[in-house]
């Protein structure tokens, strides 16, 4: 059965994509994680795979942790990272999800390298932004995420598991808006919280309910994060008894991922890796439960562990690290690395009387804008460029990331509310994202987001 033609990293390897013009395809794993033996034995062994790595690039694989040098230069913070690049090592984009759409995308990376002579294509996006009017884009917006609700629930939701985005940004519109028929979205995507947790076949995006003996009690930290902010707003807008429940149980589980040693769990049980973007999504979450809970010491236990976060992640020249290992600095700065950094020190800067917080922050905002500010206005991250419609991890085609955008442009208008130039530059952001987000669905709910924070009525909205 045909494989992969795997080569070693060595200069032959780049020099034969060099002679050839062909992008580098660069496979990252580690002989102990089970998703890198998965992959090999359901992706890699495809033929269409197969096929299209031979066809279109050079293939190289890298056990990370015989060469840590370029794990932690190429790594996105989980194993096994695949990354496609230039044959003189830039990285033109990657991922972490890998699954039977990789033949096409590799062939579409490809053809992207061929079309830009050894550079990445630019989406036609990227060359021309149209005209965008803020009510039109923002209620496109909102009618993709309504699109997403289930004839049945009523809920938001992607693939079966209902949405945090989508209910944040439905308490932000009805609030906005002062539409009961949003409120009701919101408050049916809340109660799926219920109906999932009950669900043993049903992957649970959040720890509601004690743990059972099929189910982990703590999934990823950034969706027990986001949930954790959800309720806190929730709770601030309507303290039903039940959402002050799953808010309670919601704090329980988000402290159950904090180490000793002030950072974050990204996942059960790992214990070296911490994943920047995610321990400052917790910190935030945990400062908007100490908010609305009454409870200053959760805000302590934020204010501590960013204490701890925020010098090791940007210790480095090229701007936020993305994984922090042993105390170390490693991986590339992903757009949302610095975009939720600099919100969680917004956030905490209420808890403190001096303003070294929203300096950092506003530095942080700065050194990202200049890094990667396209001429279309939007961010752009080649690295990350994963981020689109949702699909962090996940081999893309060039596009933005809509997350990452549209925090950057909610900070703007955070750090900067009544500078006019920080509000156009924040409004020519969500103009180059609109139209990707309006095909998103729930993973629209950031950009929506940030258009009611620039909107008058909505300057409420500008730190949920």
């Amino acid at each position: 059965m045909p494989i992969v033609d795997w080569q070693p990293w060595h200069t032959a390897a780049f020099l034969e994509a060099q002679r050839r013009r062909r992008p580098v395809l660069l496979l990252l794993e580690t002989a102990w994680s089970p998703a890198c033996a998965q992959a090999h034995e359901d992706v890699f062994a495809g033929p269409d795979v197969v096929a299209a790595s031979a066809d279109t690039a050079v293939a190289i694989r890298v056990d990370a942790d015989r060469r840590p040098d370029i794990g932690d230069r190429y790594g996105l913070g989980h194993w096994p990272t695949l990354l496609f690049l230039t044959p003189e090592g830039a990285v033109l984009t990657g991922g972490t999800h890998l699954d039977h759409s990789l033949a096409p995308r590799i062939r579409g990376v490809a053809r992207a390298f061929e079309a830009g002579d050894g550079h990445w294509s630019a989406a036609p996006l990227l060359r021309e932004v149209p005209a965008v009017d803020d009510e039109a884009a923002l209620s496109r917006i909102a009618q993709a995420i309504r699109a997403t609700r289930d004839p049945r629930s009523g809920a938001c939701l992607h693939h079966g598991v209902p949405s945090a985005g989508a209910a944040l940004f439905a308490l932000a519109h009805a609030t906005v808006t002062a539409d009961a028929a949003w409120a009701a979205v919101a408050a049916d995507t809340i109660g799926a919280l219920d109906e999932v947790s009950a669900d043993p076949a049903t992957p649970a995006p959040v720890t509601i309910g004690p743990a059972q003996a099929d189910r982990p009690a703590v999934t990823r930290l950034e969706e027990q994060a986001d949930w954790t902010r959800t309720l806190a707003r929730a709770v601030r807008l309507e303290p039903l008894p039940i959402w002050v429940r799953h808010l309670e149980r919601l704090v329980h589980g988000l402290l159950a991922c904090r180490r000793p040693d002030g950072h974050w769990r990204p996942w059960p049980g790992a214990s070296r890796v911490v994943l920047v973007d995610a321990s400052a999504r917790a910190c935030r979450a945990l400062l908007a439960a100490a908010d609305v809970m009454d409870q200053p010491e959760f805000a302590r236990q934020a204010i501590d562990a960013l204490e701890v976060l925020a010098p090791a992640a940007y210790a480095r020249a090229a701007g936020v690290a993305h994984v922090l290992e042993d105390g170390q600095a490693r991986g590339p700065m992903l757009l949302d690395d610095a975009t939720q950094l600099a919100h969680a020190l917004l956030d905490a800067d209420a808890w403190r009387e001096d303003g070294v917080y929203r300096d950092l922050a506003e530095e942080l905002v700065r050194t990202t804008l200049d890094r990667l500010q396209h001429p279309s206005g939007a961010l752009l991250d080649r690295v990350a460029a994963l981020a689109g419609a949702g699909q962090v991890g996940r081999l893309a085609d060039a596009h933005h990331p809509l997350a990452g955008n549209a925090e950057a442009a909610r900070l703007l208008r955070r750090l900067f509310p009544e500078d006019a130039t920080a509000a156009a530059q924040a409004r020519r952001i969500l103009q180059a994202i609109s139209a990707e987000a309006a095909s998103a669905g729930v993973f629209g709910a950031p950009v929506g987001l940030a258009w009611h924070a620039l909107g008058q009525p909505g300057l409420i909205t500008s730190a949920w």
